[in-house]
């Protein structure tokens, strides 16, 4: 009760002081719109005329004008609880509106006229694989400077590849029961060769794979200036001055480069990410600033209805099926919606890693089937060790074909702590093999040993040499591995050997994590993995553990990925594809 007596009390004097300022404000304009004294009581009571009256004689009809203006400012920020600091915020922001408008409507009056929209439905070939587009040229007139609207970057749709319809071979039982009688023979723990012949061997069909269904929903072009509009004005209430020049929209989100005006430090808006996406009613906003090879800074928007980006889409494109090396790898879309496909040989690993639900097994899924609709399986043989039993137990299915085993185990796909160590021990005798093969060819690496088997150079004493598969070994869950592994060294060692010694003779890892810390990720591990990749994790810390910066904790979810390719300052943001 005594709270609202307070608050009553306080706001009565407000009401009170205002009115006298009202009766003080009339009786001066009293005074200045007639030389001769005003009528009584005309423009207010007699405390006002009498108040006026004294304030004219002390200090003026000017001085009592501007201390009653003076007294209305302090009494009102002193009871709205106002600072000084909002309000001059406030006002800065109104001339600096007032004047950008003022002079767009002067370039508009004396014939600089906005020119209509336009898309670039092409782009330059090296530009679009990395999902930049090219600016389009425009032709100025001489003499005259043209305002120029923010240049809305399309992709051209890529024709599908078509493959021929697939003849189904079946392997008798025979030769299979055959096999395994040899397999049990055996005790050595190394992955079993093989050797299928290419001329029996067809490829999955496109068809096993989903098509988009129905028309894909893309951002009008009103809407994407709309939203380029709101953007400067939004920075403009935070004192930014700063020009959209270039528009990417992408299936998942919408990228808009802005040119900051002269003075505007990088730093100043970095930090208004969260004050962004409130204005915007955006769920997420990254700023990319600045953006490598460009004198911008960049926005990344979501769309309001995100497009779905299927595997299907990226696996029919050019870009993957003219490569020959058996390890690329269709990954999805970049937020402009070009085709995105990476080549595992130059990685040489990859590290993978994302909180619960952000896609990071679907991306697993992905690179296998890349994997299957690329390789012969006497090009790329897997061996996969999933210790969560989820994800990679289907592949055993695999087995003979892509899927490699090693001898003396029950598992194709390893899942046990046991049987992983064993996995991984084996894998490391099959590399010190390989380095004893190619030392005794005098080569350096797999690819010239295979070119020179190819050629016939390299022979054995039973006849010509067989030339040698990549070995991709996949870990889904890291993190369990080392949980439910009783020395912590047994899985890091080796891991940590493969990945320094192992690119030469052809072996890759890819491994993949849900529990992004530093127990887990080692210095060790890290430091052999140039190239990563980073779904959704819940802070900054996950982040800069992955990709040793901040970025990961603004992404969307639901296969919306960062990836930093070797060699790179700067990730690649992709939008992974589904299957």
């Amino acid at each position: 009760f005594g709270k609202e007596t307070t608050g009553l009390r306080r706001w009565t004097i407000f009401i009170l002081l205002i009115a006298f300022y009202v009766a003080l404000s009339g009786a001066i304009y009293s005074m200045i719109v007639s030389e001769n004294a005003p009528p009584p009581y005309q423009f207010s009571g007699l405390l006002g005329v009498f108040s006026a009256g004294l304030l004219a004689k002390l200090i003026g009809k000017i001085g009592a004008i501007v201390l009653t203006i003076g007294l209305i400012v302090v009494t009102v920020l002193v009871f709205t609880s106002i600072s000084f600091s909002e309000v001059a915020n406030g006002v800065s922001a109104l001339f600096s509106r007032i004047y950008i408008r003022t002079l767009a409507a002067l370039r508009q009056l004396f014939g600089r006229r906005r020119p209509t929209p336009r898309l670039m439905p092409e782009a330059k070939s090296a530009q679009t694989e990395r999902g930049q587009p090219a600016l389009a040229e425009e032709a100025e007139e001489e003499g005259e400077e043209e305002w120029r609207p923010p240049v809305i970057a399309r992709p051209r749709p890529m024709a599908p590849a078509v493959k021929p319809k697939p003849q189904w071979t079946v392997r008798e039982d025979k030769e299979e029961e055959e096999e395994e009688e040899k397999e049990k023979e055996t005790e050595e723990l190394a992955p079993v060769p093989m050797s299928t012949d290419k001329s029996d061997y067809v490829f999955p069909p496109l068809e096993l794979l989903q098509w988009p269904e129905g028309p894909q929903i893309t951002v009008s072009e009103q809407e994407l200036h709309a939203n380029a509009h709101m953007l400067e004005d939004k920075l403009a209430d935070f004192d930014i001055q700063a020009k959209v020049i270039e528009i990417h929209p992408g299936p998942v989100i919408t990228r808009y480069e802005l040119e900051l005006a002269p003075g505007i430090k990088v730093s100043k808006i970095t930090s208004l990410a969260d004050d962004l996406a409130m204005a915007m009613r955006a769920k997420r906003v990254r700023i990319l600033a600045p953006i490598p090879g460009k004198a911008a800074v960049g926005i990344e928007l979501p769309n309001p209805t995100p497009s779905m980006v299927y595997l299907r889409e990226t696996l029919a494109t050019p870009q993957f099926q003219q490569p020959k090396s058996p390890l690329t790898i269709g990954l999805g879309k970049t937020i402009s919606g070009a085709p995105f496909v990476a080549d595992l040989t130059t990685m040489p690993h990859l590290l993978i890693a994302g909180s619960t639900g952000s896609g990071k097994s679907v991306c697993l899924n992905t690179i296998i089937t890349s994997f299957l609709y690329k390789a012969h399986p006497s090009e790329v043989q897997m061996i996969m060790i999933d210790p969560k039993r989820l994800e990679l137990s289907t592949y055993s299915q695999l087995y003979r074909h892509h899927l490699a085993h090693v001898e003396g185990l029950k598992e194709k796909v390893a899942t046990s702590p046991k049987s992983a160590i064993a996995t991984l021990k084996a894998v490391e005798q099959e590399m010190e093999r390989r380095y004893e093969v190619l030392a005794g060819a005098a080569v350096r690496n797999i690819e010239e040993y295979n070119q020179r088997v190819a050629e016939g150079r390299i022979k054995e004493d039973d006849g010509p040499a067989a030339p040698l598969s990549y070995l991709v070994l996949i870990i889904d869950e890291l993190a369990d591995l080392m949980m439910t592994s009783s020395a912590h060294n047994d899985v890091e060692e080796p891991i940590a050997r493969l990945t320094q010694m192992s690119r030469a003779v052809g072996i890759h890892l890819i491994v993949a994590t849900q529990r992004p810390s530093v127990d887990v990720i080692t210095g060790v591990i890290k430091a052999n993995f140039p190239a990563r990749m980073a779904f959704q994790v819940a802070t900054k810390v996950d982040s800069r553990t992955i990709l040793d910066m901040n970025g990961a904790e603004k992404l969307l979810g639901r296969g919306d990925m960062l990836f930093l390719p070797p060699g790179s300052p700067e990730p690649i943001r992709i939008h992974n594809g589904y299957i």
